[in-house]
């Protein structure tokens, strides 16, 4: 299992928000477990992450095998009376097409919704049979129809995806516009379910706001052209030195809009409001960051220089130099070669070893460990020794680091960081 880790680093993919904590909780504990590399089905497999739809699955083929040495499997699809849609392709024996499946969220909402049927597309056949069957049946369907499959996992050769992809009627990506809240084309094909945009600004409604830093993906370089700090530290500064508080809880009495980074879906949205009546009794203002950004700006004007002298930082350590590190080039052996150690001082930083963690951490690092959770372990052992001279040291050296990565690092956690590093220069000036 640990290959997720491998493919994922610390990177954070039903459609809801709550799989995507769910994800996040588990990509860590995942990187404890032993490296798996059997091939799914007798060939290789890959996997990729969606912040909003959860983890996506490509592989040929794209079955799991159970080891089963039986003959009774069979494939079915799920297929709607009226039009003939085909939305779920499925394996199994016994009476598994027509039992409730827990994981096929969109295909059972489909089912609840629609007079529907099934039909086997073959029967009598190997586990390895059903599993190349399976991946067969749906990448014809991929390639040659324009039904919508609700199935998560889709094959490596298929021409097109499922329909978790952004629906027709969703506005393009644009810079310095705020997106649509959108919806999928399963939302919009089978539920009618259009995006939505964000709403208009008002000043009032600015008086303790949230950050919403999920669903942050490709399209975050295309609305802020990589330049997303400029756009919150000034949008920050702004609120702030007008009397506006910034708030940590989304569900805070006090909350009186969310700020939207990224987009999300308009499913989360609704979820998210549901949430909110039951919670705080009222519907909460949904903004993008461009919009309040502009809002801003248009109401007070440019932001000043808000740039501020920091004093020197001197941290004291035995780290060895960056340019030292063993394997620095080479992320999958620096990450055999390091995990080990960032796993053990982690255990060691929870049972209040900061000294013996660090120690760890040092290893971790020294033996070419490049990940987000490294660097939020080292900066949480440091603030709790409050030597904030090496934690801002050790985050100034994770902005270089992780951003030399070819791997694609959640912008999320380079927020995170930044707010942390900020929380450290403040401390630090307190303790003179």
């Amino acid at each position: 299992m640990r290959i997720l880790s491998k493919l994922f680093g610390d990177k954070n993919t039903e459609k809801q928000r709550d799989v995507q904590k769910e994800f996040e909780d588990m990509s860590e504990s995942l990187e404890g477990e032993k490296n798996n590399k059997q091939p799914i089905g007798g060939l290789s497999f890959g996997f990729s992450f969606d912040e909003d739809n959860g983890i996506t699955f490509s592989s040929s083929p794209v079955g799991v095998s159970t080891g089963s040495t039986t003959t009774d499997f069979y494939v079915y699809e799920w297929f709607i009376k009226k039009t003939g849609e085909i939305f779920y392709v499925g394996k199994g024996r016994g009476n598994r097409y027509k039992e409730f499946h827990d994981r096929a969220y969109e295909a059972e909402k489909i089912r609840k919704l629609y007079d529907t049927d099934v039909r086997f597309v073959g029967t009598g056949l190997t586990e390895e049979q059903a599993i190349e069957l399976e991946t067969q049946e749906m990448t014809r369907i991929l390639n040659e129809t324009n039904d919508r499959l609700t199935n998560r996992i889709t094959p490596l050769f298929a021409k097109r995806d499922n329909g978790y992809n952004r629906s027709p009627n969703t506005p393009e990506i644009k810079f310095e516009t705020a997106p649509h809240l959108y919806s999928s084309e399963i939302d919009y094909h089978y539920f009618g379910i259009k995006s939505r945009p964000f709403d208009k600004v008002t000043f009032e409604n600015l008086k303790g706001v949230v950050f919403i830093t999920r669903s942050m993906r490709d399209e975050i370089d295309i609305i802020y052209r990589g330049n997303l700090d400029k756009y919150l530290s000034e949008t920050k500064t702004l609120l702030s030195t007008n009397g506006n508080k910034i708030l940590k809880n989304q569900f805070a009495k006090s909350v009186t809009a969310w700020i939207f980074i990224g987009d999300d879906y308009v499913t989360n949205y609704q979820i998210d409001q549901e949430k909110a009546l039951e919670r705080i009794g009222r519907n909460i203002p949904a903004y993008h960051l461009i919009d309040v950004w502009k809002f801003l700006k248009e109401k007070f004007g440019e932001v000043d220089d808000i740039s501020t002298k920091e004093e020197p930082v001197h941290p004291i350590h035995n780290r060895v130099p960056l340019k030292d590190i063993k394997n620095l080039h080479d992320w999958d052996k620096g990450f055999d070669k390091g995990f080990p150690f960032w796993e053990k001082g982690e255990a060691e930083r929870k049972a209040g070893n900061l000294e013996g963690a660090i120690e760890l951490f040092d290893k971790a690092r020294y033996n070419g460990y490049n990940a987000p959770a490294l660097y939020r372990s080292y900066a949480m052992t440091y603030r709790k020794l409050k030597d904030y001279d090496n934690e801002i040291a050790i985050i100034d050296e994770a902005f270089e680091r992780l951003r030399s990565e070819e791997r694609n690092i959640s912008e999320t956690h380079f927020i995170d960081l930044n707010e942390r590093r900020s929380k450290a220069i403040a401390l630090k000036q307190k303790a003179k």
